[in-house]
């Protein structure tokens, strides 16, 4: 930012406030019709001025949408179950001890990756230790040679579909 450097407590204009989240002014706009907990001060001529408290919600708001894979339904979510002092912790890089519980509801399902729960390694080159998922499976489960054929096409399928899922996330981010 050019000009003098303000302090941790200082407002922010909407300009520097999206130079800070590195993202454009009209997604910071976006989200404050999108998430209603988000009030900036409007100044004369409808300027928006950002406290220090708004600002700790879009970083959280932001974590949640760009690094935790949540799409704007999911965050809603969170700021309605959680609140908002869960959302401003999780954007000052700390992670609150309280997770969004995680159901089998397909509406919670299509919220994103993040309320979908943890992601296991899918190839058994990226177990380290133990048998691979399909060994532990047909040891446990005493399948037979066609059944643990019929799991390891199944593997491979998700493994490509996993890189395909990863790409379009990573395409989606840039586009912000």
């Amino acid at each position: 930012m050019a000009g003098i450097e303000k302090g941790e407590q200082a407002f922010r204009t909407i300009t520097e406030a999206a130079e800070l989240l590195d993202v454009p002014a009209h997604v910071l706009r976006f989200w404050e019709g999108k998430f209603p907990q988000l009030r900036p001060l409007k100044r004369a001529g409808g300027r928006r001025h950002y406290r220090p408290e708004d600002m700790a919600l879009l970083r959280g708001i932001r974590a949640l949408l760009q690094e935790d894979g949540y799409q704007l339904k999911g965050v809603q979510k969170v700021l309605k179950e959680q609140g908002v002092a869960f959302v401003r912790t999780r954007g000052a890089g700390t992670q609150p001890d309280v997770l969004p519980p995680v159901t089998a509801d397909p509406e919670i399902l299509a919220l994103g990756a993040a309320a979908r729960g943890p992601v296991y390694p899918l190839s058994p080159q990226s177990v380290q230790e133990g048998p691979t998922p399909v060994e532990a499976m047909t040891a446990a489960e005493n399948l037979p040679a066609a059944n643990q054929d019929l799991l390891l096409a199944a593997l491979e399928k998700l493994e490509r579909a996993d890189a395909i899922l990863t790409a379009v996330a990573a395409f989606q981010r840039r586009s912000y």
